[in-house]
């Protein structure tokens, strides 16, 4: 059962997001759903940025014939570790995925406000705890442990909304989103393996799957003459959506099927987005700009304006998303405190924050003084 778990949904999404991505690149140049580039390199001048659309229909096809195989052969042994609460569950996140999905390739082709976009993916994210899935259980963290309803609901659908919207923003950088979702899906696909929940390693394996062809094209195009190709709203919504949802579903197993705490591991696999969402917000509040609009303040643009090339950047950022990973894991594991463990993770990203302005200032300098 295990073998069917990770190589029928890897291989399966391999294979159709290989095929799918040159047809939906000839799709988007005919039709002309590209993106001007400022880069001068081969075939990068107009980025088509609809590479997103395949992964909501790749993602139903491969978990299904995945189930299916697995009912068909291991119906028994697969059913006693699932139940109907967690099918229940996962109709609910399917409906709300389907949601963010549409809305997502609706403002790719269309565009949509900004108030219709916060509308739609509120209730999109309010169906998770409707389904009973909701953050139930700090364990601890800043001296919270259970959480009630009227708190843990809410908080849940804020949690939704920040790491759905979190990803979109990475998608600057060749390779960028598609490589930290692929290391946090992969931890998390561990997780869900630890603590014998299929249908979650399932998810998170077909996802990891469906993203190595997207991550694999972008970083290779220069070498390769490939045009590269943007997620987009409609890749990153679907990726913070599902995102959002496993982990939410393996932070509750915390004392139980998994380490208690293991919501600071699960947490820590989304460190760099969410952390820098919340810089670039309060930075933003605090020079009186919209909050909601896009500017060159997030991570990968400083370290950019710092000096570094695009695909340093992307390998410093995700050599910091590794470090924090296995950072969250040996605390977790270890039994530290947790407050402590999240004081850590915000002294290193100061630290970081810090290097980056110092080089990007000097950085700012000799092109003032050049």
């Amino acid at each position: 059962m295990l073998y069917i778990s990770l190589f029928v949904p890897l291989l399966l999404n391999i294979i159709l997001a290989t095929y799918i991505i040159p047809r939906i690149l000839v799709v988007s140049v005919k039709k002309d759903l590209v993106i001007p580039s400022e880069t001068k390199g081969k075939g990068r001048l107009r980025v088509p940025r609809l590479g997103g659309v395949s992964l909501f229909p790749i993602l139903v096809i491969s978990v299904g014939s995945t189930i299916v195989l697995l009912l068909s052969f291991f119906a028994e042994s697969f059913l006693s570790m699932e139940d109907k609460v967690s099918f229940v569950q996962y109709m609910f996140g399917m409906a709300g995925l389907t949601t963010m999905y549409l809305l997502g390739v609706m403002d790719d082709l269309l565009g949509v406000s900004i108030t219709s976009k916060l509308i739609i993916q509120t209730l999109a994210a309010s169906l998770i705890p409707m389904s009973g899935l909701w953050l139930n259980d700090l364990h601890g963290l800043l001296g919270i442990f259970e959480l009630p309803a009227i708190i843990g609901m809410p908080l849940t659908v804020l949690l939704v909304l920040y790491i759905t919207n979190a990803i979109p923003m990475l998608d600057d950088v060749d390779g960028l989103a598609s490589g930290l979702a692929i290391i946090a899906f992969t931890v998390l696909g561990w997780l869900a393996y630890q603590a014998s929940e299929p249908l979650m390693m399932i998810v998170c394996v077909a996802m990891t799957g469906m993203l190595i062809p997207f991550f694999y094209r972008n970083v290779m195009v220069r070498r390769l003459g490939w045009r590269n190709i943007y997620l987009g709203d409609t890749g990153g919504l679907t990726i913070g959506y599902v995102l959002s949802i496993v982990v939410i579903v393996l932070s509750r197993l915390g004392g139980t099927k998994l380490p208690d705490g293991v919501i600071m591991t699960c947490f820590g696999t989304l460190i760099i987005p969410m952390f820098d969402v919340l810089r670039v917000a309060v930075t933003r509040i605090i020079n009186h700009r919209n909050v909601f609009l896009r500017d060159n303040n997030h991570i990968h643009h400083r370290l950019i304006q710092g000096g570094m090339r695009p695909m340093t950047v992307l390998v410093t950022i995700l050599l910091i998303t590794a470090f924090f990973v296995l950072f969250n894991i040996i605390g977790v594991w270890s039994d530290w405190n947790l407050s402590l463990l999240l004081m850590g993770d915000v002294i290193v990203w100061i630290v970081i924050q810090v290097v980056i302005s110092y080089f990007k200032n000097k950085n700012r300098d000799l092109i003032n003084n050049g």
